[in-house]
């Protein structure tokens, strides 16, 4: 029987050891560390799988896109870093083109979607948000189930803007020629 160390043992510096990380579960990489991600909530997991369903309706319709979820974004760090290897896996990512098994800084999805676990959203409003402007991810949504609301942020000049709040309106993603409809998602 395998044991997963504890993820406060585990130490990613490099894509190498990033590649070394266990198979089981999902990994992102923070401050050098490896963080095991907990699983999602059945609510969670029912919003994701209403938004993937929708995102997947119509952009295979009009193939003009590709929707997958928790897949490994690496971000690119600032040469004077000492932690060159640092990862997110946001619940949802949305591509223009043919998706790679690995996203590569240089290289970003068009949009990424987080889907709050807590009521609170810490880590999606503060850190992500940095990581995700820090790629180059052109659009940004926080799906919070809690207040089913969703905000959409642009990025513009290197940093995110909130652009609206959607609670019923339907939201047209930047890069794609879709309209996506919240009452899908918490029906």
């Amino acid at each position: 029987m395998s044991m997963i160390a504890a993820p406060e043992q585990l130490i990613v510096r490099t894509r190498a050891d990033f590649d070394r990380l266990p198979d089981e579960g999902f990994w992102e990489v923070v401050d050098g560390r490896a963080i095991l991600l907990p699983p999602p909530s059945l609510e969670h997991q029912i919003v994701s799988h209403r938004l993937t369903r929708v995102f997947d309706n119509q952009l295979e319709a009009l193939k003009c896109g590709y929707v997958l979820v928790t897949l490994n974004v690496f971000i690119p760090m600032p040469l004077s870093s000492h932690d060159q290897a640092r990862t997110r896996v946001p619940d949802l990512i949305v591509f223009r083109d043919e998706p790679h098994r690995y996203l590569e800084a240089g290289n970003p999805p068009e949009l990424v979607i987080e889907i709050l676990s807590t009521k609170r959203g810490n880590v999606e409003h503060t850190e992500k948000i940095d990581d995700y402007a820090r790629a180059g991810i052109g659009e940004y949504w926080i799906v919070d189930p809690f207040n089913r609301t969703i905000e959409v942020y642009w990025l513009e000049e290197g940093e995110y803007s909130l652009v609206s709040t959607a609670t019923t309106s339907p939201i047209r993603p930047r890069a794609f020629p879709i309209s996506i409809d919240p009452s899908a998602i918490w029906a």
